[in-house]
């Protein structure tokens, strides 16, 4: 018998506004944090192109609650902790809800982050905040189909500069940090560096990359350490925001150094690119339209061609080693899984284990958010048949969920390092 609904009862979602070109003028941009280093650059590309735009700094425990608060309980643990910041500050009174937009991220694929905008219109509407634009970054907004967002070629570029250089200052930082002879000197000189980059690329408009790469590069070789190389090197891989975010991860890179490790962190433009091949990976077994295609191609080839300056840099270097080319990253994932895993970190997540340990870092932290299919099938799923292949390897998965015991991580990861500091040749 079917069932009749009276349509005077259902009541339409509340849409919020769209973000126009007029908002440009008065309203302030909010958007989450995900990568400190990363975004500080990354809000300098937007002001310098006329927008208002704030990242929020880290994350707290209300921000978790607000979040748990406005956005269902099946929802992966990156979902309530950016909405949650964003509602947070809206009910801070820091913000005029009248001259402020929202900015999240919308992956367009299979991960639960495609959702990430409509749970954030969701969440504003149930706070109060209904007449808050929301703005979904996704490729639509380089397409020009977010109005009010103008994202031309320039602005890309100085993006991806913004990438770049984070990239560059995480991991020299993370090399250095644990043998720094003066405490606290690698993170003046990343502050320093931070500065004149905002200053000097971002706002002014010069791309000199060679230069600044190697000025970089020579001031973090020079830089006072004692004990170089002392310490067992640990890689953390997994979701992309639990991987950089110090505050979804719970300081997973202070803990590991505070145990006696060094940290290595792979690159966000590592992810960039592994989203642009998914076109020429999956062509193989379904259509991709000729014009996608050549456009991801053409994007693969301009990142890899900066990212060779950067590489025939840190070769000079006395104390880094250059970054693989996404293309070698593919290579090493093809013997495990297949290349179509395109959902979540999808088959960059076992290229980036096997690549770290390949490279003699076989301490591995897999951090992903509980119950997240994709990283359970490219993270969880291939750890029996990595520690087959090596069987030096060293990898524990943690799950991170507003519910999981700091206790519990803490435990899994000194275990962990207790490991890697005997197997470590003093």
């Amino acid at each position: 018998m079917p069932i009749l609904i009276d349509h005077q009862v259902v009541k339409r979602p509340h849409r919020t506004p769209e973000f126009t070109a007029q908002d440009k003028e008065i309203r302030t941009i909010l958007c989450p944090q995900m990568a400190p280093i990363h975004f500080e650059l990354f809000q300098s590309v937007f002001e310098n192109h006329g927008y208002r735009f704030e990242i929020l700094p880290e994350i707290d425990r209300e921000s978790v609650e607000d979040g748990l608060r406005y956005v269902n309980n099946d929802v992966c643990y990156p979902a309530i902790v950016v909405v949650g910041q964003l509602i947070q500050a809206m009910k801070s009174g820091k913000y005029d809800p009248d001259k402020t937009a929202l900015m999240i991220s919308q992956t367009c694929g299979g991960c639960r982050s495609t959702n990430y905008a409509t749970f954030l219109k969701i969440a504003v509407t149930k706070a109060g905040f209904h007449h808050v634009p929301v703005i979904p970054f996704s490729v639509d907004i380089a397409n020009g189909n977010t109005k009010g967002i103008n994202v031309n070629f320039k602005m890309l570029k100085k993006m991806f500069l913004a990438f770049l250089y984070g990239d560059l200052l995480l991991t020299l930082s993370n090399r250095c940090r644990p043998y720094e002879t003066v405490q606290g000197s690698v993170n003046v000189l990343v502050e320093t560096w931070l500065k004149r980059l905002r200053t000097e690329i971002l706002q002014n408009g010069k791309h000199r990359v060679t230069d600044f790469v190697t000025q970089i590069v020579h001031d973090f070789d020079v830089i006072e350490l004692t004990g170089f190389q002392t310490r067992p090197r640990v890689g953390i891989v997994g979701e992309i925001l639990i991987k950089y975010h110090p505050g979804a991860n719970n300081h997973l890179i202070s803990l590991i150094e505070q145990e006696g490790g060094e940290v290595v962190v792979p690159n966000i433009l590592d992810f960039m690119l592994y989203c642009l091949t998914s076109d020429k990976q999956r062509k193989r077994y379904s259509h991709v339209p000729f014009l996608a295609g050549l456009k991801s191609s053409a994007g693969v080839w301009l990142i890899e061609h900066q990212r060779n300056k950067v590489r025939n840099i840190l070769k000079k270097s006395r104390r880094f080693a250059p970054m693989e080319t996404i293309q070698h990253l593919i290579q090493l994932a093809e013997p495990i899984v297949s290349t179509c895993n395109h959902t979540g970190e999808g088959w960059l997540l076992t290229a980036e284990m096997v690549e770290l340990i390949e490279q003699n870092i076989p301490n591995i932290v897999c951090v992903q958010p509980f119950g997240c299919l994709p990283n359970h099938v490219t993270g969880k799923g291939v750890l029996k048949e990595l520690r087959s292949r090596y069987n030096k390897s060293n990898i524990t998965a943690i799950d991170y969920d507003p519910g999981s015991t700091e206790v519990n991580q803490l435990n899994r990861i000194k275990l962990l390092m207790a490991i890697a500091l005997r197997n470590f040749p003093q």
